[in-house]
């Protein structure tokens, strides 16, 4: 009897996998159009364009002056917030800083294609921070990223 349970369990566990492999699948065939129809439907949010074969992951690494902290987090929350609700061409602006060292912060940025970065980094909110904060930032590396899963994708957006 305990036997026919066991096999009962590893029936059930195979077709469990199997229908988890079958949703998996379905999420990544879907993800590319799920992003635009999540993003449209935000309040205050743009249409996205879909990520082509020229479009950017990158890590912008800064690192602010403490004495410039607080103004520099005004600049960033809002450059990133207006680009993401703004520029169809800007999927993610995704900041964080470090907890032993908040001056040490790390932005991941996506953009739909190069086209879309360089009408960013041309936009007058981008301008705005850029030489606002020029005299706060200690240093700053941009490390363009390879997606290891490029069927992943972040659907990012401000509430």
């Amino acid at each position: 009897m305990k036997r026919l349970k066991m096999m009962d369990y590893k029936i059930f566990l195979k077709k469990a996998s199997r229908l988890v492999s079958v949703l998996s699948l379905f999420a990544m065939l879907s993800c590319s159009t799920a992003v635009k129809k999540n993003t449209e439907q935000q309040p205050g949010m743009c249409a996205k364009l879909p990520m082509a074969a020229d479009g950017i992951v990158r890590l912008s690494k800064i690192e602010v002056y403490p004495e410039y902290l607080e103004e520099y987090m005004k600049y960033a929350t809002e450059v990133g917030e207006v680009s993401l609700r703004t520029e169809p061409g800007v999927l993610t602006m995704y900041a964080v800083s470090e907890k032993e060292n908040p001056g040490r912060i790390t932005i991941l940025e996506t953009y739909a294609s190069q086209e879309a970065y360089k009408s960013h980094i041309a936009s007058e909110h981008f301008q705005k921070y850029k030489q606002g904060t020029l005299h706060m930032v200690k240093t700053l590396v941009l490390s363009d990223q390879t997606p290891l899963n490029p069927a992943n994708c972040i659907n990012n957006f401000i509430q």
